[in-house]
């Protein structure tokens, strides 16, 4: 069938590209337009920077969703443009080459040779403009929100609303047509961050992969996510054996093990267990030699620590001070 677009609101188009099932936007102004991710290589840029040429001469600006390789490989056959993102160059480069590497193998362990080929000689395109909070963005007549998301599916997600047409690009904040990826994700706060994001009541959603749906599909997924969390918290409470939570959760037993796995890893130290009650004092004479009153208290973990060391001073007639 080969890529596609589909105008979900006036001059608002999502492509939606055979290759995991991935949903890349456009958003086009008077004076020029957004590019919502890229996609997964130099090669799939070059063609849906074509695409784009299509619909809308217009200068561009690209907005990156989040670090993960299938949004922003592409960047290259694009030219130089302003690029934004929540995290920064550095932190996209040195993610990028850890990604290159592993989905490169995965192409060719699935016999895809020239899709790890494509992946391989792409050159990373970092961001040059930071979104902190929010930012609107200026196309001409129209004005988009670039929002920082907060820990969700990642620590640097990032969603492009569209006030005036009513559209969220959400980036993989949700999926449509496949359960959430949750092995760089924050199960507890997931779906609290969409659930505020989705307060404005959108009418279309885009999730980075899948078709793009309304507010109330949106709405479900949140639901879902919110569940997946409150089984997290069983699992760590103990109340809830990891099987059983895995084969009852909303989105199959793997998604689910993998959210589990990354709550456990994300969950804090358990705190220091308390300290002993010292022995009873027994010994009169060693109790008044005893700095603590108690030999007991003598050692650790009782003994005092010094921090400081006090020093004893007079205070002469003309003010001066002298140390005893």
């Amino acid at each position: 069938m080969g890529d596609r677009w589909v105008e979900v609101a006036d001059r608002v188009w999502v492509r939606r590209c055979e290759e995991l099932d991935l949903s890349l936007g456009l958003v086009a102004g008077d004076d020029c337009c957004l590019v919502i991710d890229t996609g997964v290589s130099a090669d799939h840029g070059f063609a849906f920077a074509t695409a784009v040429r299509e619909l809308t001469p217009l200068p561009w600006q690209i907005a990156y969703t989040h670090d993960h390789f299938d949004h922003w490989f592409g960047t290259a056959a694009f030219g130089e443009s302003a690029i934004w993102a929540v995290a920064d160059g550095a932190r996209f480069i040195a993610t990028g080459d850890e990604q290159r590497k592993r989905w490169a193998a995965k192409y060719r362990l699935d016999r895809r040779e020239e899709d790890a080929r494509a992946i391989g000689r792409s050159r990373l395109v970092p961001p040059n403009c930071r979104v902190s909070g929010a930012i609107g963005l200026d196309l001409g007549g129209r004005t988009v929100v670039l929002r920082q998301v907060g820990l969700a599916h990642s620590d640097n997600d990032m969603v492009v609303e569209v006030p005036d047409a009513g559209v969220l690009f959400a980036g993989d904040l949700v999926e449509n047509g496949a359960p959430p990826s949750y092995g760089d994700a924050f199960p507890y706060h997931w779906p609290q961050a969409v659930e505020y994001l989705l307060s404005w009541r959108p009418q279309t959603v885009v999730p980075g992969h899948g078709e793009a749906a309304d507010y109330w599909w949106a709405r479900g997924q949140v639901r879902e996510m919110a569940e997946v969390a409150r089984l997290c918290g069983e699992v760590a409470q103990g109340l809830v054996p990891v099987e059983e939570a895995a084969e009852h959760g909303p989105f199959g037993p793997e998604t689910m093990r993998t959210a589990i796995e990354r709550s456990r890893l994300l969950a804090p130290p358990p705190p220091p267990p308390p300290l002993p009650e010292p022995p009873a004092q027994s010994d009169p004479e060693a109790a008044r030699q005893s700095p603590m009153g108690n030999p007991a208290f003598d050692a650790a973990p009782w003994a005092p620590v010094c921090i400081y060391d006090a020093i004893d001073y007079v205070i002469g007639p003309d003010g001066s001070i002298e140390a005893e």
